[in-house]
């Protein structure tokens, strides 16, 4: 979601040519409470607030790319979150008050083993895509054949 909510940010003050257009704060609203609401879940998650369930990531703002980190009398946090974040800065994850991830570590799967079936199962597709005859036409196949896109 950090992604997402650099290129929204970055796109618009293209856009628009103006560096004003959609500041950082609003883009983060966008990725929670607002977000929340355009799906119909506003009254269930998007915000930390008695009552809702309990979603929340927490940031190690000491990273590198997150730094300096400045609070008076200019405030930075949500720029650099929204402009600087990979999410490998995610440290833990809660789900309706569930930890999921601790210490940047997934708890609930083998992350070995997942990485693990999803590159067995990425190889199988591109070899079954390269020797499909209905892809031997494509133009973009020679490319990716060799590493190019």
């Amino acid at each position: 979601i950090f992604n997402e909510m650099k290129l929204t940010a970055l796109f618009n003050k293209i856009k628009y040519k103006d560096p004003t257009v959609m500041p950082a704060w609003v883009v983060l609203r966008m990725a929670t409470i607002e977000g929340a609401q355009a799906i119909g879940l506003g009254d269930q998650v998007g915000s930390l607030v008695v009552g809702k369930r309990a979603d929340l990531i927490l940031v190690n703002l000491g990273e590198l790319n997150l730094m300096p980190v400045l609070t008076e009398p200019i405030r930075n946090i949500v720029p650099n979150l929204v402009y600087a974040a990979s999410g490998r800065e995610v440290t833990l994850v809660m789900v309706d008050g569930k930890v999921l991830v601790r210490d940047g570590k997934i708890l609930t799967a083998d992350e070995d083993a997942v990485r693990e079936e999803a590159q067995a199962q990425a190889t199988a597709i591109t070899r079954r895509v390269a020797a499909d005859p209905v892809h031997q036409g494509m133009a973009l196949l020679e490319p990716m054949v060799r590493g190019m896109l």
